[in-house]
């Protein structure tokens, strides 16, 4: 049996003149795990995590979820596409510096979080859904999916290294562009981006995430591979 991870992942949303855009990253080509897919910002759960609401590090709610999860997507949001949900604004030089050396290894998040007297804000993203990856997959997930608005004074920048050529989207140009081939794009993504595609601003996702109810979804995969959601989730989840 494959050990199933816990998880969390944000999608990042922005108001744009044509609509509601996403913020969606591209893994890395020689990566081994989903090469060359666009996928929203996250990542598994690090033991590190679960010390940073223990450290005063997190405030705030992000709805009804373990602070592990959120902690997580922060991190992940920050490492692989430069956002951070802290508590107040910090000077971009100066996190973008931050950010190189943690990803070089020389400076650990909890760190980061106290060199610029900082706190996670969890208000700042909203439980969106509960994925669990199918088993048959080679790597099995427990996954929290956020919604959150990208901070107004920070740029989204891919990491270039574990992700690439992070990309704004209007999820149903995305959808679009994965059914012409021009994007690769994996189940969960395609469903999400589908969820979400009817809102036209951040805040009427954002209210929309606070009053739906978290469905867990497990996907079936088939022999041939294809995956499906059972037809009573669907816009339901």
């Amino acid at each position: 049996m494959t050990e199933v991870r816990d998880a969390a992942t944000v999608i990042v949303a922005r108001d744009a003149p044509a609509g509601l855009e996403i913020y969606l990253v591209r893994r890395s080509a020689r990566s081994g795990w989903l090469p060359d897919r666009y996928v929203f910002p996250g990542g598994a759960v690090d033991p590190a995590d679960r010390g940073v609401a223990a450290a005063g590090l997190l405030r705030g709610a992000a709805g009804a979820v373990e602070p592990a999860f959120v902690v997580t997507a922060a991190r992940e949001t920050f490492e692989e596409g430069g956002l951070l949900f802290a508590d107040r604004p910090i000077e971009p030089e100066a996190l973008s510096a931050a950010r190189r050396e943690l990803l070089a290894g020389s400076l650990a998040f909890t760190g980061l979080l106290r060199r610029f007297a900082a706190t996670l804000d969890a208000s700042l993203l909203r439980l969106f859904s509960r994925w669990i990856t199918p088993p048959g997959e080679p790597r099995r997930f427990d996954t929290r999916f956020f919604v959150a608005r990208a901070p107004a004074d920070q740029i989204a920048e891919a990491d270039a290294r574990e992700v690439l050529d992070g990309r704004w989207l209007r999820p149903r140009n995305a959808l679009t562009a994965h059914e012409r081939g021009e994007l690769g794009l994996i189940f969960p993504t395609i469903k999400h981006l589908e969820r979400i595609a009817p809102f036209a601003t951040v805040a009427d996702l954002l209210a929309f995430a606070a009053a739906k109810p978290i469905a867990p979804v497990r996907p079936h995969m088939h022999a041939d591979g294809t995956i499906e959601m059972a037809s009573e989730l669907e816009n339901a989840w």
